[in-house]
């Protein structure tokens, strides 16, 4: 599809509205759609006139503020847009003005725009006839009315609920949400060598994700994890569960407990569930540096330690550095080195692991991050987008 995504400025020149504008060009360009970026800065297709600090644009938007209509400047720049654009929309299958139609920056933009011909989407961050801080342009009549009136032919959506209710309100047309989102890995510092990691071994869609940061050895008794995981996956339909070491360095066994334990995962159906990175080495090296295992930490829901026994504890610290819940064993060296813990009966078997983990996944804080990835996740706002401009262009 070929998308035409219209504001006054565009990334790099810093803000909000840009952010999101930003977002949308990479996501669709990702997704294999053509998209062309037009404003009036930054790195777009340029008519200066879109900008809204243009000095003819802004004499008139001052103007208006004085309720001073100079409609003979109003109507050359209306006519000067719709001429500079009407090339740059022409194969363009649909068209988003993100916040052009219900703020007072650049009324000529929005004028030219309702009459391209071509879909529109007033994407709506913000209304000026609801917001006090713009009183100055709250008047009746033209061309105050193309904030104040829903325009004809034109799909209004929100980034969130409530700026739908109020475009409901102000301008009695049905309106939408589609949220704003964020891309998690950048914020939470998941670089792209961790997330490819990942996405090898098929979990980069998990949710939750539970990081078993050990070694393949017997004392870690990593098949209770396996156990554990089986228990917990009709409840968790998206668990992932990801052992990160190689196998270990020192006795010959540990080849043949890895081998007792993908058998292990293949006979409780958990290919696609437990993933170990030992398995995308091929002949070569551990892909896991110590870069990666700080992102993964920063991945992970929830950090699993079943070890029978341990000399210290190390994923201890990491994880409580990184805010994870620690679901462990009760052993007393990881009481002395950690404090707020999910504790299972060091004896005990799966199902005292699975318990755990669920009063892990239950705590506040991991809930609310996975609903803000589900949610709000530029990966799981993406669909919603393309889907809505697809109903569009092809009303």
């Amino acid at each position: 599809m070929k998308v035409a995504l219209v504001h006054y400025t565009a990334p790099p020149v810093a803000g909000g509205v840009e952010a999101v504008l930003g977002a949308h060009a990479r996501l669709l360009g990702e997704r294999g759609h053509d998209v062309r970026v037009i404003a009036g800065r930054g790195d777009a297709t340029l008519v200066p006139e879109v900008d809204s600090r243009h000095p003819d644009v802004e004499r008139l938007y001052l103007g208006l503020g004085r309720a001073e209509f100079d409609e003979a400047l109003f109507n050359g720049l209306r006519n000067h847009l719709a001429a500079e654009l009407a090339p740059l929309l022409a194969d363009s299958e649909v068209v988003v003005a993100h916040n052009v139609l219900t703020m007072p920056f650049n009324l000529p933009l929005a004028a030219a725009l309702s009459a391209a011909g071509k879909p529109l989407i007033a994407w709506t961050h913000d209304l000026a006839f609801i917001n006090p801080r713009y009183r100055d342009w709250q008047h009746s009549g033209f061309p105050y009315s193309l904030m104040r009136i829903a325009q004809p032919g034109v799909r209004y959506v929100a980034v969130s609920r409530e700026r739908a209710t109020e475009i409901e309100q102000l301008l009695e047309v049905a309106a939408e949400a589609v949220p704003n989102g964020i891309d998690s890995d950048q914020l939470t510092g998941i670089g792209a060598h961790a997330r490819a990691l990942l996405e090898r071994a098929g979990v980069s869609a998990a949710d939750p994700l539970v990081l078993v940061p050990l070694r393949i050895t017997r004392r870690k008794r990593l098949e209770l994890a396996l156990a554990a995981a089986a228990e917990l996956l009709p409840s968790e339909p998206r668990l992932a569960l990801v052992v990160t070491g190689p196998l270990g360095a020192h006795s010959a066994d540990n080849r043949d407990y890895a081998a007792s334990l993908l058998e292990q995962r293949a006979q409780l159906a958990l290919d696609g569930v437990v993933a170990f990175l030992f398995e995308l080495a091929g002949e070569g090296p551990h892909p896991v540096s110590d870069q990666d295992m700080t992102a993964l930490y920063r991945a992970a829901d929830v950090v699993l330690l079943p070890s029978e026994s341990e000399g210290f504890g190390l994923p201890v610290l990491e994880a409580a550095l990184v805010r994870a819940p620690m679901v462990c064993a009760d052993l007393p060296v990881l009481r002395e080195v950690g404090r707020s813990l999910h504790l299972f009966p060091a004896a005990g078997g799966a199902s005292d692991v699975a318990t755990a983990l669920r009063a892990a996944l239950a705590e506040p804080h991991v809930a609310e991050r996975r609903r803000v990835r589900a949610e709000h996740d530029w990966r799981a706002v993406a669909p919603r987008l393309e889907a809505l401009l697809a109903e569009v262009a092809h009303a």
